[in-house]
């Protein structure tokens, strides 16, 4: 193979590898509750839009961190928002309506 044209592959491949992932807006819309992640997807919001009396919460993963939870309990009208990683982004999301005595209604996971 033409030196030139292996110099250009190697390059190519070590930018791409050195590129930062991409960013993606991630919302995810359930009865009552709204959690997202936008931009550089380093942090992640929940806002309760329901006055039902019912406590919010979003599950969600972040790049080598795993998973973990946002419970918003401040009622409605209110937003709760995680700390700010870009390193660890965010990287699925999934809103939640906790249902005493009953099991939780999720929706499906949104990726980035």
């Amino acid at each position: 193979m033409n030196r030139r044209i292996l110099a250009l592959l190697v390059s190519g491949a070590a930018l791409t590898a050195a590129a930062p992932a991409f960013a993606t807006d991630m919302d995810s819309y359930y009865a009552g509750v709204h959690a997202w992640s936008h931009g550089s997807n380093g942090q992640l919001a929940v806002s309760d839009t329901k006055a039902d009396s019912q406590e919010v919460y979003a599950n969600y993963a972040r790049s080598g961190q795993g998973s973990g939870e946002l419970r918003n309990s401040s009622g409605s009208g209110t937003t709760v928002y995680s700390g700010t990683d870009t390193a660890h982004y965010v990287t699925k999301i999934q809103a939640c309506v906790a249902i005493d005595f009953f099991p939780d209604s999720c929706t499906g996971w949104t990726y980035r």
